[in-house]
């Protein structure tokens, strides 16, 4: 039996057992003819994307997943187009789909792309939140934007900018999501973080975490050394991990997501050895690479496609690189602080 066969046979498993509907929300007739509207016939990819298994999960998902943050809140992009983008990835053979609450706009377009195609796609959404009020909100939404009854992954999204003392006490936000997993609302859970490497370490040790999404590439290893401090423990307790921010997210200094011409931060001869770079780091699944069209994604797909592992001295150019780029101003701490402040 394939790993593909065995996370189907497995999700529906765990739909059928658990027989929940997640925030209550059933999905009404017009919905559904919406969602099913805007999933055109599958086609097979032109060519295969390799898959990796994501830690402890067992599930083997494509090496690149669809980041969906820049069609969220690019300018002029609207959910109609964001389910474009998705059903062009999964066309291409891309079986993971990220998004959140906070991405403004890209959960409404998932879920209007999804429909009969929820069941072909690993579906990871987040909580960002401070307090159980929020939390559950934010959760029941997420359910209701999606189209789904049930969720693949939800990250406890963004450590950097979270109250995070007090989240893992009973009455806190992460014990609650370690709770809502535990009653099938779903699947795995993650956490995520772009900043702040010294807040990991706690949730990774605490037996809870599936998952950790955070940023990989050979500039920020220099800033915020989440390869070299965070992805060992990951590693230690087979936590699976995403990549993100491998191109060092959108050129602030062109508008950032908001603006649909904008760049990387990364420049373009580089692209190519920042996906080698990421992919080719111990213990990496997949490479979240957001995108805004679908030209994006079959640029970034053909890159994944083309993985070979850097040299020795391709990886000690690299780093060097890195480490010039990573004290420009551009760079410099891009994402927050590095240390939590001192009293």
């Amino acid at each position: 039996m394939s790993n593909d066969h065995r996370s189907c046979v497995s999700r529906r498993t765990f739909v059928r057992q658990t027989g929940l509907l997640a925030g209550g929300m059933l999905l009404g007739s017009a919905g559904m003819a919406a969602a099913e509207e805007a999933a055109p016939p599958a086609q097979p990819p032109a060519q295969p994307v390799p898959q990796r298994v994501l830690g402890r999960t067992g599930v083997s998902l494509s090496t690149m997943t669809l980041g969906t943050a820049p069609c969220g809140f690019g300018r002029g992009i609207e959910p109609p187009q964001i389910a474009q983008v998705v059903n062009a990835a999964i066309d291409e053979g891309i079986n993971s789909i990220d998004t959140a609450p906070a991405y403004d706009k890209a959960e409404t377009g998932v879920g209007l792309a999804l429909g009969r195609r929820r069941k072909d796609v690993f579906l990871a959404t987040k909580v960002g939140a401070d307090s159980l009020e929020e939390a559950e909100k934010s959760l029941a939404r997420s359910f209701q934007l999606l189209k789904t009854d049930y969720l693949d992954l939800v990250y406890y999204h963004s450590l950097g900018n979270r109250v995070v003392k007090g989240a893992m006490e009973p009455d806190g936000v992460f014990t609650w999501l370690a709770k809502q997993k535990k009653a099938g609302k779903f699947r795995f859970l993650g956490v995520s973080g772009h900043n702040l490497p010294g807040r990991f370490p706690q949730f990774l040790e605490s037996g809870e975490v599936d998952v950790l999404l955070t940023v990989v590439n050979f500039v920020d290893h220099h800033t915020y050394h989440f390869d070299d401090d965070i992805l060992p423990i990951a590693r230690k307790h087979n936590i699976g991990i995403v990549a993100m921010k491998v191109f060092g997210g959108a050129r602030r200094s062109t508008g950032s997501y908001g603006n649909p011409q904008s760049v990387a931060e990364m420049d373009p001869q580089h692209l190519q050895s920042a996906v080698r770079y990421a992919l080719g780091t111990a213990g990496v699944t997949t490479l979240n690479l957001g995108c805004q069209n679908i030209d994006q994604v079959r640029a970034n797909l053909a890159m994944v496609r083309n993985f070979r592992p850097l040299s020795e001295d391709e990886l000690n150019q690299a780093l060097a690189l890195g480490k010039n780029l990573s004290e420009t101003e551009a760079w410099l701490r891009h994402f927050g602080p590095v240390q939590e402040e001192t009293t």
